[in-house]
């Protein structure tokens, strides 16, 4: 919080910076979401992206919830429809080529 009061006071002493300003708006920003927030709820700072819907599990939770999403892809007999085409693939391919074969030595072994 000191640190936060320090950016204030600098952004408003006579000659700051304009990046002493940006760090003293932001500290301003900062201390007025912290105190406009319930107790109890997340402090989500202006700027800052959403936190995730998955923040608040489990790993086991988030495992069981991509076998299901999983599971929804799958066919119930297991295998693909019939009117489906295999999915094209795409990348890098290469060929394999059998090296020529190599000339026999005359004569000896």
């Amino acid at each position: 919080m000191d640190q936060m009061i320090e950016a204030i006071r600098a952004a408003v002493a006579e000659g700051a910076t304009a990046e002493q300003k940006s760090f003293g708006a932001q500290a301003c920003r900062t201390i007025l979401t912290a105190l406009e927030v319930e107790p109890g709820k997340a402090m989500v700072l202006a700027g800052t992206p959403p936190a995730s819907p998955l923040a608040g599990i489990s790993a086991e939770q988030a495992i069981d919830l991509l076998i299901a999403r999983l599971s929804a892809l799958v066919p119930a007999d297991g295998k693909p429809s019939a009117g489906s085409a295999p999915p094209e693939r795409t990348g890098l391919r290469i060929a394999l080529v059998q090296p020529p074969a190599r000339p026999r030595p005359r004569g000896g072994r």
